[in-house]
């Protein structure tokens, strides 16, 4: 299973690891560097030493073998070696160690900065060999003539000097690093592994405490008082996706509660109908039918709405944008109110000029018209007005109708647009069951409208935005997807 914690206490052992790795690399290289520099420094000793005991005058050169310093050369167990060679390539002295067919290598610094390197020294063990070339100093015993010039000949010295006291330490050296490395690694892979399990644990809270939740537990939330500042976004989004759930569902539960009520009553007046009819067949057959008739259509509108609805929410319109003139297409959608309109005594006035057209689907847009109009005059009271006005503002134009309504209170406003929603708590009436206004602000979304209203005093306003190229351009790949 692909884990965070797994991945995180693996990688972050392996760099800790390889950095105390790269630590201990670096500070053996350093304490190495730093004790060979003092055998170096100590061999610098020796090799200035030889040539204090090298002298020259005009005679030639002459080495004092005599000194203290010489035991070293000459001890049986292990000694060190040196050569002392002339200008001309001649060797002037060995040390006793150094036989005779045995040379060591010429090669050779300054005084003040001698050359070393390693070296297999001639008893085939591993030493550090360090040369010069100098002028050795006058002889004072032998001064040179008045007027001679300055002794200025030069000879070369190269000593072998045993290292294996240095490799032991240096030896004991990567040990004693090798043993910390691991042990610190150790430590290092044991504090990840606690440090990644604590600091992952909000993680695991989180997890947990989604677990819990399911349909019947929308209510709850992720608490978000103490949780790390890098998973309270995430707590906060899951949050707010509870709450849009559990109003969906919510919706949902209402919704179904509202079908059942709507279709309840159709259903129950069918089959009281149909049983009246059943029983006295020859008087009431005729108006039974009739009545049978109007319920169907009853139900048929309620299912249409709904399939409608369906198909709005899913995105399975598929609209056709051409030119719509908005006076012509209202004149068209009024007709069939015209004559409900004069029976109730109803003003229509149309404000909207003829050249206002809009680029959107006409069957679309005609079934919004057809909707609030619907809404408007069959909501109106008698002998009051309806009003179509268009209205230009710096976001584009607006279509407005009113109509006046005194059973409305501002707080029925925000259930305008609900599914079944209807002032008259008995929903009885036949005309309308509470889907034209959320379908036509479905239909509204559709073509990347706005469809909103407000209730001024006893006047109802609803108003239809015109879609913006933005809104247009979100609806097509809404549709597309």
């Amino acid at each position: 299973m692909n884990s965070i914690q797994r991945r995180l206490i693996l990688t972050l052992g392996t760099i800790c690891c390889l950095l105390w790795f790269a630590g201990s690399l670096i500070a053996y290289f350093a304490v190495r560097a730093g004790m060979i520099s003092q055998f170096d420094l100590a061999l610098t000793t020796d090799i200035q030493a030889l040539a204090n005991m090298t002298e020259q005058s005009e005679a030639g050169f002459k080495f004092d073998s005599s000194g203290e310093f010489m035991p070293k050369f000459q001890r049986e167990d292990h000694p060190d070696y040196f050569q002392l060679w002339l200008p001309d390539g001649a060797t002037l002295y060995r040390s006793p160690s150094l036989e005779e067919e045995q040379n060591l290598t010429q090669r050779f610094g300054a005084l003040h900065s001698p050359k070393f390197w390693n070296v297999t020294l001639p008893d085939g063990t591993n030493g550090r060999a360090v040369g010069i070339r100098f002028a050795p100093k006058e002889d004072e015993d032998t001064p040179r003539s008045p007027g001679a010039p300055p002794l200025t000949k030069e000879v070369t010295v190269v000593a072998g000097f045993h290292r294996a006291e240095l490799d032991r330490q240096l030896r004991y050296l990567r040990v004693v690093l090798s043993l910390v490395g691991v042990a610190l690694a150790a430590a290092t892979a044991a504090v990840v592994s606690v440090s990644v399990r604590r600091g992952l644990r909000p993680l695991s809270a989180l997890a947990q405490h989604a677990e819990t939740i399911d349909a019947s537990s929308l209510q709850l939330r992720f608490p978000t008082e103490r949780i790390p500042s890098e998973l309270l976004p995430i707590a906060q989004r899951l949050n707010d996706l509870l709450a849009r759930l559990e109003d969906s569902f919510a919706r949902e539960r209402r919704f179904s509660a509202d079908v059942a009520h709507e279709l309840r009553t159709p259903i129950a007046e069918l089959r009281t109908v149909t049983e009246v009819a059943l029983k006295w067949p020859d008087d009431v057959t005729q108006v039974a039918l009739k009545e049978a008739l109007n319920i169907a259509l009853q139900m048929e509108s309620i299912a249409a709405g709904l399939m409608a609805l369906a198909r709005c929410e899913g995105s399975l319109l598929s609209p056709r944008p051409e030119r719509v003139p908005l006076a012509a297409l209202f004149q068209e959608v009024y007709h069939p109110f015209e004559a409900k309109a004069r029976d109730k005594q109803l003003s229509v006035s149309l404000n909207v000029p003829n050249d206002t057209c809009w680029f959107t689907d006409r069957t679309i847009l005609r079934s919004i018209f057809s909707n609030l109009l619907s809404n408007a005059v069959d909501h109106s009271r008698l002998a009051s007005w309806v009003k179509v006005r268009v209205e230009k503002n710096g976001t584009g134009e607006h279509l407005l109708i009113s109509n006046t309504n005194d059973a409305l209170v501002a707080d029925d406003v925000p259930h305008f647009f609900e599914r079944f929603w209807q002032k008259d708590a008995a929903r009885s009436s036949p005309d309308h069951c509470g889907l034209g206004l959320a379908l036509a602000r479905a239909y509204a979304q559709s073509l990347g409208m706005k469809l909103d209203a407000e209730l001024n005093h006893t006047e109802i306003v609803f108003t239809l935005s015109e879609a913006t190229p933005c809104d247009r351009q979100k609806a097509d790949s809404a549709f597309l997807n």
